[in-house]
C-alpha cells in the first residue's frame, strides 16, 4: 500500500487503492453478515514504516488515516451496541519528538502542506540526478529548498545502493534525509528502531471496563475473550 500522503496527491493512486478508513468499513460490512459475531484486526502498518524511516510527513499521515479507519469502526460499534472497539500497537518506534526553536511552530507548520513523502522523494533518485534536481524535487514535495551541500550528502549515498534490511532493502538513506529535515521541521528522531515506551490503549463498547490502568500486551487476548464470554 501506499503511504497515506502520496495516495491523497496521486489520481492513480486515488483511482487504484482504497483508504484504510474504506478497507475497514467494507471488512465490517462484510464480517456483520455472520450471526455469530466477528473478529476483526485492522492495523495502520505504514505508520511503523515510516518510523523506521524517519519519515515525518508519512508517519503523520498514516496516523491520520489510522485515525479515519478507527471513526469507521467506532461509528459502527456505537451503532451496533455490542462490538467492543480496542485501540493499541504493539510498540513504540524511534522516539519522533518537536525540538525547541525560534521557528519551530513555523517549520513544523510546514508537514501540514507536504504533497509526498521523504520515501517518495528517495526511490526515485539515482546516480545521474544532480544537486539541482534533487533540491528542486524536495521543494515541490515539501515546500522548502535544502542547499547545494545539503542536496550533495544525500546524493552521495546513491553510489553504493543495496542492502538487506526489512525496511529498507535498497539502502536509501531515509537517515541523512531526515537529519537534513529537521532543520526545515523541527521534527528530530532517537533512532531508526522499535523503543520500550509504554503505549497507549483504549477500549469502547461492551467489556471495556475490564481494562486496567496498565496492562502488558498480550494479555489483551485473555482480556478480550473474557469480554466476549468465551472459555479460555
Amino acid at each position: 500500500m501506499p503511504y497515506a500522503l502520496d495516495r491523497a496527491n496521486d489520481k492513480d493512486l486515488l483511482g487504484q487503492t482504497p483508504s484504510l478508513a474504506e478497507m475497514t468499513g467494507k471488512a465490517i460490512e462484510l464480517l456483520n453478515k455472520n450471526p455469530q459475531g466477528f473478529a476483526l484486526q485492522v492495523e495502520g502498518g505504514k505508520v511503523d514504516w515510516a518510523a523506521h524511516a524517519n519519515d515525518a510527513g508519512a508517519l503523520i499521515y498514516d496516523q491520520i488515516a489510522f485515525d479515519e479507519a478507527i471513526r469507521t469502526a467506532v461509528d459502527f460499534a456505537e451503532k451496533d451496541g455490542e462490538t467492543l472497539v480496542v485501540i493499541t500497537t504493539d510498540h513504540g518506534n524511534a522516539n519522533p519528538g518537536l525540538f525547541y526553536g525560534s521557528k519551530a511552530d513555523d517549520h513544523f507548520d510546514r508537514i501540514q502542506t507536504f504533497r509526498h513523502t521523504n520515501e517518495w522523494i528517495l526511490r526515485e533518485v539515482n546516480n545521474s540526478t544532480t544537486a539541482p534536481a534533487l533540491i528542486d524535487k524536495i521543494e515541490f514535495a515539501q515546500g522548502y529548498a535544502i542547499t547545494s551541500e545539503e542536496s550533495k550528502q544525500v546524493l552521495a549515498h546513491y553510489r553504493s545502493l543495496g542492502g538487506e534490511s526489512l525496511y529498507n532493502p535498497r539502502n536509501l538513506p531515509y537517515k541523512e534525509l531526515a537529519q537534513i529535515q529537521a532543520r526545515y521541521t523541527a521534527v528530530g528522531w532517537g533512532s531508526m528502531d522499535h523503543s520500550a515506551d509504554y503505549v497507549e490503549l483504549a477500549m469502547l463498547g461492551p467489556g471495556s471496563e475490564l481494562l486496567p490502568c496498565f496492562v502488558k500486551n498480550f494479555q489483551l487476548h485473555n482480556l478480550m475473550l473474557d469480554a466476549a464470554g468465551l472459555s479460555r
